[in-house]
């Protein structure tokens, strides 16, 4: 789907051309490479919001002052990537109030059932009616922090799970992008606690606009221009582009980097920082530390970051690579990205943070906001020593797949403790796990390589992974696993053609009791609510785990009626191909 990123600019200059939207600041460190936007400016506020819709299940927290365009820049966006009308983006908010309760958030039971008006549900129990903002594909949540703490817990589960729950009912949400606001601290807000904060993604402090862009603010009438987004992004489909997203390529450069910056933050020579709240960075824990030295992170950083860090780093390095053009992940898109996913989720020195602020308030220099920028300096310094640290991460690298011979993984030991290379991630952790778990087995680790590498069918390669699950000894046994997954899937591609099956959603659950093994991987899956979210195509077996590879996706089928749409790869004698199959030609 070749050039669609030029759609989303050309819509995004028609916003700009129309005076709707204001902020200039530009992304550093990275530029678009498709040709024909190659002299485009990479806009900061628009790029990272557009990138937030490009990710699946993203979540964005806009901070900034009163009037700075936070709520409407997400509208905006909301119609332009959705076709939304300007009525029923108002229906895609949730305004923040310290009342808020949760039937204001979620939903209410049906009064009509109640009151007696209608019968109850096929299970005898009230139906939940859903609010719209927790069916919209576009949420705004407008004054995050005048929420309650007992509101913010109860959107953690939509934050982190992509679920709801009221009353005796839980839904599980179709695909949906978050976009959250939040205005300087007044009486009327409340904190937001860290774990809330790590729910949201990205976040992005908002400036007011400059001077020159308060040239046009006020002077047009904005409504009739408003009125006209949806139509800004033709031929669009968003959850498509979503799709094509995930599967982009990352650099083996990229890829370590973003474990880098995780240990980084983590690692310490003396304490675990994850369990110790009484001694950190700011109360003498680095007084005397080889490590305690301008250019090191441990001795600025006060907790680590959590595993989502990691993943979301993954999944937005991809959508920023794909929107300004580029093949694959690049270094360069991690550390543009990083400090805005990582700044609102850490703890930071205060002792560095204040040194940082006057430092640049003596040379002139201006503070968008004393943590990311500490967070933005952090990362540059995890860069400049990755330079050093990459080439032995890479040998590592080849250490756990078992392809280094056994005279360089001794010639990589000897290197990696020379007194020259000061990295505190090969002293803690790279260096003790080669000498303790790799050293004694990896002769047998190269040889289940071997094994893998000869297998030619799916018997050798099932007793080759259950031989691993009781070699407690290999430390990559995990990685071997997924060898031999990935060779299975391969050799079930070329042997099982995939076949699609159509069913009406309508009265699947009572058909699907036909078939011990069909209703025993919907019941694995969608325990006691079997009700797929639209057009999310679920995985209900893999052929890597079992025989079969089973994908299902709940479709529209017009009308207001649904239809569930079943890949299938596998022997045609299966017992679930044969239901499918027949169930398909008699059109059930």
């Amino acid at each position: 789907m070749p050039n669609l990123n030029i759609k989303i600019v050309q819509a995004l200059d028609k916003v700009r051309l129309s005076n709707l939207f204001v902020h200039n600041a530009e992304l550093s460190g990275v530029k678009f490479t498709t040709e024909s936007l190659k002299s485009r400016k990479v806009y900061l506020v628009e790029t990272l919001a557009v990138v937030n819709a490009l990710v699946d299940r993203g979540t964005m927290l806009l901070s900034g002052g009163h009037g700075g365009g936070k709520t409407t820049l997400a509208k905006y966006l909301g119609q332009i990537f959705y076709k939304l009308s300007t009525d029923e983006i108002e229906d895609c908010i949730l305004r923040g109030h310290p009342q808020l309760t949760e039937e204001k958030i979620l939903g209410s039971l049906d009064i009509a059932q109640l009151t007696g008006a209608r019968k109850l549900n096929d299970l005898n129990q009230v139906d939940v009616v859903w609010n719209d903002f927790v069916d919209a594909p576009w949420k705004i949540i407008d004054e995050l922090n005048r929420l309650s703490p007992y509101a913010q817990n109860i959107l953690l589960s939509l934050l982190a799970e992509s679920s709801v729950k009221y009353h005796n009912e839980s839904k599980r949400l179709p695909a949906f992008s978050l976009y959250a606001t939040m205005n300087p601290k007044d009486e009327g807000n409340f904190t937001m606690s860290l774990p809330f904060l790590d729910r949201f993604a990205i976040a992005l402090p908002i400036t007011m606009p400059d001077y020159d862009s308060l040239a046009t603010i006020g002077k047009l009438e904005k409504s009739s221009r408003q009125d006209r987004l949806s139509s800004y992004l033709e031929d669009f489909d968003l959850l498509t582009v979503q799709e094509e997203i995930k599967d982009t390529k990352y650099s083996e450069e990229a890829e370590l980097f973003i474990n880098v910056i995780i240990a980084a933050y983590r690692l310490c020579d003396r304490i675990s920082k994850e369990s110790n709240e009484s001694t950190n960075v700011d109360k003498g824990l680095c007084y005397g530390c080889h490590y305690n030295a301008p250019e090191k992170v441990c001795n600025k950083i006060i907790h680590p970051l959590s595993v989502r860090v990691k993943e979301d780093l993954y999944r937005y390095g991809k959508a920023l690579a794909w929107y300004l053009g580029e093949n694959e992940v690049k270094i360069s898109h991690i550390q543009s990205l990083a400090p805005y996913l990582i700044w609102h989720r850490s703890s930071i020195s205060k002792v560095f943070k204040r040194e940082l602020r006057d430092s640049r308030f003596g040379n002139d220099a201006f503070t968008l906001n004393i943590d990311l920028n500490a967070t933005e300096e952090i990362i540059k310094k995890i860069a400049n020593e990755f330079d050093g640290l990459k080439v032995f991460l890479k040998e590592y690298d080849k250490v756990r797949k078992g392809r280094l011979e056994e005279i360089d993984f001794q010639n990589l030991l000897k290197e990696m403790e020379s007194p020259n290379n000061n990295f505190l991630v090969l002293k803690k952790e790279i260096i003790p796990i080669l000498k303790n778990l790799y050293k004694p087995v990896y002769d047998d680790i190269r040889k289940y390589n071997e094994k893998i590498n000869a297998a030619k069918n799916m018997e050798e390669l099932n007793n080759l992974k259950s031989e691993l699950s009781a070699r407690y000894d290999i430390p990559n046994r995990g990685y071997l696993a997924d060898l031999i997954d990935v060779k299975k899937k391969m050799i079930g591609n070329k042997k099982f053609p995939e076949k699609i099956y159509k069913l009406p959603f309508e009265g699947f659950e009572e058909l699907v009791l036909k078939s011990d093994e069909l209703h025993k991987l919907i019941k694995s899956k969608f325990y006691d609510n079997f009700n797929p979210a639209i057009r999310k195509e679920e995985i209900l077996a893999n052929i890597e785990d079992s025989d079969i590879e089973l994908k299902l996706e709940k479709q529209s089928a017009g009308g207001g009626k649904y239809m569930l749409k079943f890949k299938y790869k596998g022997p045609a004698d299966h017992p679930v191909n044969v239901f499918l199959e027949q169930c398909n030609e008699n059109k059930l």
